[in-house]
């Protein structure tokens, strides 16, 4: 009995002693641009809700990899085909708005640390301008930024073919 005592009493003055690890300056830096990449992304989504295309394209690099949502949407598209499916969603949409639910940093696959990547969670309402009706749907996208906070990759994952039938579908 007393061996086990003074067994956990060792272990116990080992762990107390023990400085949880220190958080490095480049995980600071990394968190850091991680912050400012979050706030590009959500002007660019306020600026998509309010149809500022041109507003929204400054947050968009020239040479932005763009991976839709759809049914084989595995080819990137560039800016000019992003800002023009984006117009079309403004084609049969209005009233819409961003509900940001979380954006949470982008980690690397191998440290599973913080890349300064964007993961979003959005809740997003609209209503159809051809028929009316509302609807929300949930949407989960990463983006990844270069180191002037302009979107460079873009992967987004929601269901476009249930939003383009429900706001296309004739009037009741």
């Amino acid at each position: 009995m007393k061996k086990t005592i003074l067994v956990m009493a060792t272990a116990i003055s080992i762990f107390a002693c023990t400085t949880p690890q220190a958080t490095t300056s480049s995980d600071e830096a990394t968190m850091a641009t991680f912050k400012e990449n979050a706030k590009v992304i959500e002007s660019g989504f306020k600026a998509f809700a309010k149809n500022d295309l041109a507003e929204f394209a400054t947050y968009v690099s020239d040479t932005v990899k763009f991976y839709g949502p759809g049914i084989n949407d595995t080819a990137a598209i560039g800016k000019a085909a992003l800002l023009e499916r984006l117009a079309g969603f403004h084609k049969i949409l209005k009233n819409v708005n961003a509900n940001i639910v979380a954006l949470l940093p982008g980690i690397d696959s191998v440290t599973l640390k913080p890349d300064g990547a964007v993961r979003s969670y959005v809740y997003w309402e609209s209503e159809s301008a051809i028929n009316g009706t509302k609807f929300n749907q949930k949407f989960y996208a990463f983006y990844k930024l270069n180191k002037d906070h302009k979107i460079v990759e873009a992967n987004e994952f929601f269901d476009a073919s249930g939003l383009i039938a429900a706001a296309t579908a004739p009037k009741k």
